[in-house]
């Protein structure tokens, strides 16, 4: 795909370009630039092209291609290696095969929609075709199973982080992997470990956004509950851009809160959220926890008080009774 992506800067230019000059600087024949020009149309690109001219492209596709996305990334680890598909069951699943090749960290599995994408407690995630980022990430960090919370934290944070910088709207963390704008859930982050015998070898950082769905995109159940960031922004956003953004700003906050502790993403998460001071229910898959959110603790975890006790939950599935969710 190389080749490809060399193509598409040289017929971005604003005149036209023969196929003889194409041919000579990419080292082809010019029935070679023929051929990837209608491989490049099949994968949507709009190219013209005139016999004495040349070719010329026209508009790109909004598809996340990785030659597109890594045309603007300057990061060492997230994003240098791209799988991409029109279609997955679930890129979640696709990253648990691939680990048996060894994949280097960073790594991402990325797909325009996804059949069988789920949230946590196994909940179905709505994943339509061309409207959303649907991902996961491969990391190989050194931490003990039980910080596994705090990872998924990062990944929220950088999230929220990187919508604030391109739209200038901060979304709020919803402990322990939402995020929510104008009350509506925009972000959903599944992470789930590989290992054995308490040794965590690999994270698969699963992580669903709403871009550009409208409202009658969603499912009808999900009309009042979802939302995406073109119905707070009123206007589409570059899906490219923003996911470049969120590389950045993820692979930032993940090698800091490695060397540094997770200090910062704790902050963060305080201060921006929905859901400490509200009374909650936490259904962690074994129990359901009842009281009032007052504090996220320095390991990742969610404090509970009820009745003057208090209870920490380190996982679990949030509902909100007297919600703000800005």
């Amino acid at each position: 795909m190389l080749q490809l992506a060399e193509l598409i800067e040289l017929l971005a230019q604003k005149e036209f370009v023969s196929g003889q000059v194409l041919a000579g600087r990419l080292g082809v024949t010019r029935a070679a630039i023929w051929k990837q020009v209608e491989t490049l149309r099949k994968l949507g690109y709009e190219i013209n092209a005139n016999p004495r001219k040349g070719y010329q492209l026209i508009s790109r596709p909004d598809k996340l291609y990785p030659w597109e996305v890594r045309k603007g990334l300057n990061t060492k680890l997230v994003g240098k290696t791209m799988e991409y598909y029109d279609e997955l069951p679930s890129t979640n699943l696709r990253a648990k095969e691939l680990l048996a090749t060894s994949p280097p960290e960073g790594t991402v599995i990325i797909a325009e929609s996804q059949t069988k994408g789920r949230g946590r407690l196994g909940r179905k995630w709505h994943s339509p075709p061309g409207t959303g980022i649907w991902m996961s990430i491969i990391l190989n960090p050194k931490i003990p199973p039980i910080q596994l919370p705090k990872l998924t934290l990062v990944a929220a944070v950088a999230l929220s982080r990187a919508i604030y910088a391109e739209l200038g709207v901060r979304p709020l963390v919803k402990w322990p992997n939402d995020l929510y704008l104008k009350g509506r859930k925009i972000s959903g982050i599944l992470t789930e470990l590989v290992g054995e015998m308490g040794r965590l070898e690999h994270v698969i950082l699963g992580v669903g956004i709403n871009v550009n769905q409208k409202r009658e995109d969603f499912p009808e159940d999900l009309r009042e509950k979802a939302g995406s960031l073109l119905m707070v922004n009123e206007r589409a956003v570059d899906r490219q851009v923003l996911l470049c953004q969120y590389f950045q700003m993820f692979e930032e906050a993940y090698l800091r809160s490695l060397e540094e502790g997770f200090v910062q993403v704790l902050d963060y998460c305080r201060r921006y959220t929905v859901t400490l001071g509200q009374q909650v229910e936490v259904d962690n898959g074994a129990k359901i926890f009842y009281g009032r959110a007052v504090e996220i603790a320095d390991d990742g975890g969610l404090i509970l008080e009820q009745d003057g006790k208090r209870v920490k939950v380190l996982s679990g599935d949030v509902n909100l009774f007297n919600k703000e969710q800005s």
